[in-house]
């Protein structure tokens, strides 16, 4: 029988339901706690690398992945010494939540290293897995799009496309809150106009906070500026400088919208920003100075970051970038849950 096509059993299903029910795990503590429950310490740490190998596991499971019993024997290891780690320097088994915390977080904690040792185990020693994960996954770089004449890097709606707006997203997320974080000191230097915040936590305490804005501008450079910046070029006739003066007037068009979405939906209040005090703003969401940055950041990207990166991530290992999209998804999931989602007594608490 085809090793694709072969039942997994019952151990290889009991395997897949190990793996969701430690993606779940890590998501339910996330919704239960706050972001307030968790410091930047080994349970952080341990919580995001828990849900990314949970994530990567069911990939190279679905997959029936040759690779996928040495992945479980050696992400299982990894898993249970950041386990003992936790247990023996940090605050224990749930870091600071008063949700898991005594007796019953040490028979969890316990249970859940047990079933760790037999997933391990039996990924070890059965020759079910071994009949039945034996699939090698590709190695190669991906071909671009005959027909895209440079658009894009991977073919529009594909697979690998919808993968790497996935890492774009999630990653710029996380680089957007750093790069806030940069702006602000330039504001304390007196470089820029505005005003800050030490004692804001989203920005200065929680250095894991996504900012959606962020990833949804990283997304918009992929599949709305990128392309507008090609076709720019073809109408020019390959010129430089009237493609880029158009390229950026539109980029700042984009970024302010971007922005002033942004303000609207979360900064109804003006309790995150208020540029009502500076020159050149619009109802006090946007100030020229701000979109002007933005707009060079994007421009770069356009012009300079995305063709690099997306470069890199054609020739690349393709099994190797999979295992990153994973990955990412896996702990980014739960860093949304984290600080998005909660529930309390009252019922679920958005934002």
């Amino acid at each position: 029988m085809d090793a694709a096509r072969a039942p997994l059993g019952l151990g290889l299903w009991l395997c897949a339901a190990y793996y969701v029910a430690s993606l779940l795990a890590v998501l339910a503590l996330g919704l239960f706690a706050t972001a307030d429950d968790f410091a930047y310490d080994i349970t952080l740490v341990r919580l995001l690398a828990q849900s990314a190998i949970a994530s990567v596991g069911l990939w190279l499971l679905w997959r029936r992945a040759a690779a996928f019993p040495r992945f479980g024997v050696i992400s299982g290891a990894c898993v249970l010494a950041l386990l003992a780690i936790d247990i023996w320097i940090g605050e224990g088994v749930g870091g600071e939540s008063e949700l898991l915390i005594g007796s019953t977080a040490l028979v969890g904690a316990a249970v859940f290293a047990v079933e760790t040792l037999a997933v391990m185990l039996y990924l070890a020693l059965s020759s079910r897995v071994r009949v039945v994960c034996t699939r090698v996954l590709g190695c190669g770089s991906v071909d671009t799009d005959p027909g895209s004449e440079g658009f894009y890097f991977e073919r529009p709606l594909s697979w690998h496309w919808w993968r790497n707006l996935g890492i774009y997203y999630a990653a710029s997320t996380l680089i957007g809150h750093w790069g806030e974080i940069c702006f602000c000191w330039l504001i304390v230097l007196g470089v820029f106009q505005g005003s800050y915040d030490f004692s804001h936590d989203q920005l200065w305490s929680w250095w894991l906070y996504p900012y959606p804005a962020e990833g949804i501008a990283a997304v918009l450079c992929v599949v709305i500026l990128y392309p507008f910046k090609q076709w720019l070029l073809k109408r020019f006739g390959g010129r430089l400088a009237p493609t880029l003066i158009v390229s950026f007037l539109v980029t700042m068009a984009v970024c302010a919208a971007i922005d002033f979405s942004a303000g609207i939906l979360f900064n109804a209040d003006y309790e995150l920003w208020d540029y009502r005090e500076l020159p050149f703003n619009f109802m006090g969401q946007i100030v020229l100075q701000n979109t002007l940055v933005y707009s060079v950041i994007a421009t770069f990207v356009v012009w300079v970051l995305y063709p690099w990166v997306a470069g890199l991530l054609q020739k690349a290992n393709q099994t190797a970038v999979d295992v990153v999209f994973f990955s990412l998804a896996g702990a980014y999931t739960f860093l949304e849950v984290l600080y998005f989602l909660t529930i309390t007594p009252a019922g679920l608490v958005i934002g």
